[in-house]
């Protein structure tokens, strides 16, 4: 795939569609951001354009089969996904099942049987991000919920990867405050778990940690109103190094905890992954063979592993993520009742744990202060 990055790149994006039936997948909002977007616009003028723009957060099984059987006559040369996480997860499950080489118009087939959608040649797709957190843009994943069941799926794989990314910072200029923190914060996490992982590399762990450097600096300025535009697009670029690090590594425990706090109490993505960031890290550090000191001194400019757990304490406390938790699921006995549903081996076995007690590590971040 090719990534392009900079402000006002999305200018490029029309070149790549060459006069082509577009699908683009969307939010409501994304429709209305796009149709009024100057830079964009030439693009439904010059294309015949057809529109999924019912895009929710967290999409169902239900949600994205409705968008399938909706759209099953339809023969787009290229989906263009334009929002966040969602939307672009939406057009990656789209980019397969409606691809003219695919039989199969099941999003349950596809997901109980990989080797299905590893035979597909998925319609070319082309990922614009209007948030900075999840880079999708750039990963070989795609998460689907089934709400019903309380359960996050993933489809994974080469043909999941988009055909090309425009990374455009100008798009994140106007994200509300909650949007900018929960994002923000997955990014911040994806970057720290691709670190602390056992399929990390020398590249991986230089991406996580430029990443997390980006979004440690960024994120706080932005959600205090001290911001400009440069840390717009510094939280952008953590966004985008973070999800082309965990393309290679996948996310690790917090991801695999995040998910069923996500599921059953609606707390958003990025703060249910940063509740537990704390603790995990402490029993990381256990095993730091040096990245952990590399990065405390990426960061301070001195190789102390016990400054960054502290300094990785009080970026959440300022951002109160355990009390936004906390707020959402009331208390602590409801976590303990799922932790079961906690640990996905594709997943937390990730991590650079020993011995991974999911009670201490839920109890340890809920008394966090």
């Amino acid at each position: 795939m090719s990534v392009h990055f900079g402000r006002g790149i999305r200018a490029q994006l029309g070149d790549s569609l060459e006069e082509k039936r577009c699908l683009i997948v969307c939010s409501a909002r994304g429709r209305i951001q796009f149709e009024s977007d100057s830079v964009l616009l030439p693009i439904l003028l010059r294309n015949q354009v057809t529109w999924i723009d019912t895009v929710r957060e967290n999409p169902s099984v239900e949600d994205i089969q409705y968008c399938i059987n909706d759209h099953k006559n339809n023969s787009p040369d290229c989906i263009v996904a334009f929002g966040g996480g969602s939307a672009i997860d939406t057009a990656k499950v789209l980019a397969l099942t409606l691809a003219g080489t695919n039989q199969n118009r099941n999003i349950r087939s596809l997901l109980s049987e990989p080797r299905l959608y590893a035979e597909i040649d998925p319609i070319p797709l082309f990922a614009v991000p209007t948030t900075a957190g999840t880079g999708s843009e750039v990963t070989p994943f795609a998460t689907v919920w089934d709400h019903k069941s309380k359960k996050k799926h993933s489809i994974s794989g080469k043909s999941i990867f988009p055909q090309a990314a425009f990374v455009d910072p100008q798009l994140t200029d106007n994200l509300p405050a909650n949007v900018t923190l929960s994002t923000g914060l997955d990014a911040f996490n994806q970057a720290a778990e691709s670190i602390w992982n056992r399929n990390a590399n020398p590249i991986t762990i230089a991406y996580g940690t430029r990443a997390f450097q980006l979004a440690f600096y960024a994120l706080p300025r932005l959600l205090s109103g001290r911001a400009d535009v440069r840390e717009r697009d510094q939280m952008s670029e953590a966004s985008l190094l973070a999800g082309l690090a965990i393309s290679h590594t996948k996310t690790a425990l917090c991801h695999s905890i995040s998910y069923p706090i996500t599921a059953h109490f609606g707390v958003p993505h990025g703060l249910a992954c940063a509740f537990s960031m704390v603790p995990v890290l402490d029993r990381s550090l256990l095993n730091d063979d040096g990245r952990f000191t590399a990065l405390a001194d990426s960061l301070f400019g001195v190789n102390d592993a016990d400054m960054l757990k502290a300094a990785v304490k009080e970026f959440n406390k300022s951002l109160n993520v355990r009390d936004k938790v906390a707020s959402k699921v009331g208390e602590v006995e409801q976590l303990l009742s799922i932790k079961e549903e906690m640990f996905t081996k594709d997943r937390a076995g990730n991590a650079i744990i020993d011995e991974i007690d999911i009670d201490e590590i839920l109890i340890e971040a809920w008394n966090s202060d």
